[in-house]
């Protein structure tokens, strides 16, 4: 089965419904649909029978990932006196970042702008899809498509560039 817009619109409910019964949080369930979405993104097209069954997968190990990284965090308690030692960053890591940032941003900048901005809000600012929707004049679920459209577009271009970076650093026989 092919991936596409259809596919999402066909299963983003169901995949929905399960995040939610299990973490009882719109902006956390939503933030699986669109993780699931992303990560079935990875995946050779042909090699998925059952779809359902996939995204159902991957949005459990999402929902007990999270569970896990939140129970850890709870545990994890510094003393109010600790010194911690700067942990900065190397120039080559710096460099990469911004190099990393401008792909993004150039990736961005050809979306439609619609798109860019549900993205932007959502994923950056961190408000919700009602927030957004409001804020564009559009209704949630289709805030909900832009963002994992343009979580799509960016996987893509990204995984693009860095098989481009790949063909350049490979020995020319």
């Amino acid at each position: 089965m092919q991936f596409d817009e259809s596919v999402y619109r066909l299963f983003r409910g169901d995949v929905y419904r399960f995040a939610y019964r299990h973490l009882g949080d719109h902006s956390a369930s939503e933030d699986v649909v669109q993780d699931s979405f992303l990560r079935l993104a990875q995946y050779q097209p042909d090699s998925i029978r059952n779809m359902g069954g996939v995204l159902r997968k991957i949005a459990n190990n999402l929902i007990v990932d999270r569970s896990r990284f939140q129970k850890r965090r709870a545990e994890e308690t510094l003393p109010e006196q600790l010194d911690i030692a700067a942990d900065d960053p190397s120039q080559e890591k710096i460099l990469l970042g911004r190099e990393r940032m401008e792909q993004v941003s150039e990736i961005l900048s050809q979306m439609t702008e619609l798109r860019r901005e549900a993205f932007i809000m959502r994923r950056l600012r961190g408000m919700s899809a009602r927030e957004v929707a409001t804020a564009l004049s559009i209704s949630p679920a289709a805030v909900d498509a832009h963002v994992a459209r343009a979580l799509l577009t960016l996987h893509k271009g990204l995984s693009a560039l860095e098989g481009q970076m790949q063909d350049q650093q490979r020995p020319h026989d």
